[in-house]
């Protein structure tokens, strides 16, 4: 009874996964298998598609930036993430609300939008650049690779440090204040605190940002074909994708693009996943 009772719950969701995920994911795969004729016909194609991809200097190139966009804008936001939660941990409960919502203006304003408002600061007569040049530097966003991805990154992080810092600093709110106490008065100072007592208690936190940010940062695209509509440099593999598959009407090859992004992932989460999984059997 207990097994067909849990059944009857689980199966609307059962059903929503496999026609939302399951369905999609197996029809994509498909698709990437194969190549369509001119006369609008479905052939065999093998891994010509994957093989293709792979080749092909764009996808390389936007497979080399989005790394690089990766390995740039995550530890930054983590950073400023857990920075801005022990500020927020510092200040009275009263202003913490006020303090909640100013940080989580980028993150709840919808992300065309918030990515707008972010590039008339950068603009020709924006205010970021205007100060820039008052003090002497001139930077046309737009003018050159380095620039226009320094801007790209730069949104990316204004956007998602909000979420880094709630999360953050609710793991904060779980550090044993007898350990900080203790360690206060055996003289420790405040980064010996943060290192051996604070951030031990975060870890599995951080990796859980770094996950997230990873799987968030692999498959950006609105803010960057927003911002710079991927020219400069700044394509990343959401953008060659929608570039192929869209833009080109290339779908099978655009399918082995979305498949070569799933299994790229995995690849980066894996690692992750498996060294979680074995210091909780570790801890057990």
């Amino acid at each position: 009874m207990r097994t067909r009772t849990f059944l009857g719950f689980a199966a609307p969701s059962i059903l929503a996964m496999v026609g939302l995920m399951a369905v999609p994911l197996a029809l994509t795969i498909w698709i990437a298998f194969h190549r369509v004729t001119f006369r609008g016909e479905w052939r065999w194609a093998g891994l010509d598609n994957y093989l293709f991809t792979l080749e092909d200097p764009d996808f390389l190139r936007s497979l080399w930036f989005t790394l690089l966009f990766c390995a740039v804008t995550i530890p930054a936001k983590i950073a400023l993430g857990f920075v801005s939660a022990l500020a927020l941990n510092s200040i009275r409960p009263g202003w913490r609300g006020l303090f909640v919502a100013c940080a989580l203006l980028p993150f709840i304003v919808t992300p065309v939008v918030g990515t707008l408002a972010f590039s008339w600061l950068f603009r020709d007569f924006g205010i970021v650049t205007w100060l820039l040049a008052e003090m002497g530097v001139r930077i046309h966003w737009l003018g050159s690779d380095a620039a226009s991805r320094a801007l790209v990154m730069m949104h990316y992080v204004w956007h998602g440090t909000p979420f880094a810092t709630i999360v953050l600093f609710a793991g904060l709110q779980g550090v044993p204040k007898d350990e900080i106490e203790a360690a206060i008065v055996d003289g420790a100072g405040f980064w010996y605190r943060m290192q051996a007592v604070v951030l031990p208690h975060l870890r599995s936190l951080i990796v859980f940002l770094a996950l997230m940010m990873v799987m968030d940062g692999y498959r950006v695209f609105d803010s960057i074909y927003v911002l710079t509509r991927g020219v400069n440099g700044t394509e990343s593999v959401m953008m060659y994708n929608y570039r192929i598959a869209i833009v080109e009407n290339a779908v099978a090859r655009g399918s082995a693009v979305s498949i070569l992004t799933v299994i790229g992932i995995l690849v980066l989460l894996v690692p992750f996943l498996v060294n979680t999984w074995r210091e909780q059997q570790d801890i057990r």
